[in-house]
């Protein structure tokens, strides 16, 4: 059967070289000989149909193709490294969770309560990595992702979270003398901030209390909730933010809802991940919690 991956071995060999910038090092630290190194390299190289190294006085350097193969290869390696010392020493069912978040969600909701979760189960440990793009899809290397959005991200299993009710927010400092806002058709005046993903939130808000004559396509526009919460907060004006990343920031009086009902929209954040992970006693653990400390906020 033909193979559409090199050996484990092969990328042992090239990774040590790789780091060792020598095969005689590169063989002491996998315990084998300088000859069994140079065979895996070749093997490796006509496999690929490119040269990853070349020599470089004494020792050998990585081509520029052997850098950016390195590059991509080093994570799944050091995953497969963690995955094998986590079964071997009994900690598997704990270990570390691989997870993924939109940055506003993680900074300013999971984060400040984590470690409710770590002293409920300090055996679980998390490496964040970047959040996912609006299609990417999921990698196998992440037990799971908070993405926002619809929740309909072919091939996971997707679980609300919160984030589709969206409140007026506003600095208490900005609302000093004549520029409270008492009533809906206040909001004239205030610069309004918008989130780049939700253009008609303003217009949606708008409709819902009868405000007319208000320019809601007008104010600046900001890539991420984080940023659109520090805009409100030094005073540049209102925001339409979901509920569930200010929660906190309002029962600590940083942030205030002048008026205003509660506004829905379609997309909200979600747990995305794969069923069989559910196996892994540590994710099914941080699965429940987060569940049962979203459902509070709802």
């Amino acid at each position: 059967m033909k193979r559409d991956c090199p050996t484990i071995q092969e990328l042992l060999a090239f990774d040590a070289v790789a780091r060792c910038e020598s095969l005689t090092l590169a063989a002491s630290a996998l315990c084998i000989t300088v000859s069994a190194v140079s065979k895996q390299i070749a093997g490796l190289e006509q496999f690929l149909r490119c040269k990853l190294l070349r020599r470089s006085g004494r020792g050998v350097e990585l081509t520029q193709r052997g850098r950016l193969y390195r590059q991509r290869i080093t994570a799944g390696l050091r995953s497969i490294e963690a995955a094998t010392f986590e079964l071997r020493s009994g900690t598997a069912d704990r270990g570390t969770l691989s997870l993924a978040s939109v940055p506003t969600f993680l900074t300013t909701w999971l984060i400040p309560r984590l470690p409710d979760f770590r002293r409920l189960h300090p055996g679980v440990t998390f490496s964040f990595s970047q959040h996912l793009g609006v299609t990417d899809r999921m990698p196998a290397e992440l037990d799971a992702a908070i993405r926002y959005g619809a929740g309909d991200w072919p091939g996971v299993t997707s679980e609300y979270l919160g984030g589709k009710e969206f409140v007026l927010i506003a600095s208490p400092a900005a609302l000093q003398k004549g520029n409270r806002i008492k009533r809906p058709i206040d909001i004239r005046g205030h610069a309004l901030l918008h989130h780049a993903e939700a253009p008609g939130a303003w217009q949606e808000w708008a409709t819902h209390h009868s405000v007319t004559d208000l320019d809601t396509a007008s104010g600046p526009r900001l890539a991420q909730y984080s940023a659109l919460i520090q805009a409100v907060l030094t005073g540049l004006g209102v925001a339409l933010v979901p509920r569930m990343l200010v929660v906190d920031a309002l029962a600590g009086g940083l942030l205030v809802r002048p008026c205003g009902d509660t506004i829905s929209v379609n997309q909200g954040h979600y747990l995305c991940y794969q069923p069989d992970r559910l196996e892994v006693p540590g994710f099914a653990a941080f699965r429940a919690w987060v569940l049962a400390e979203a459902a509070k906020a709802l």
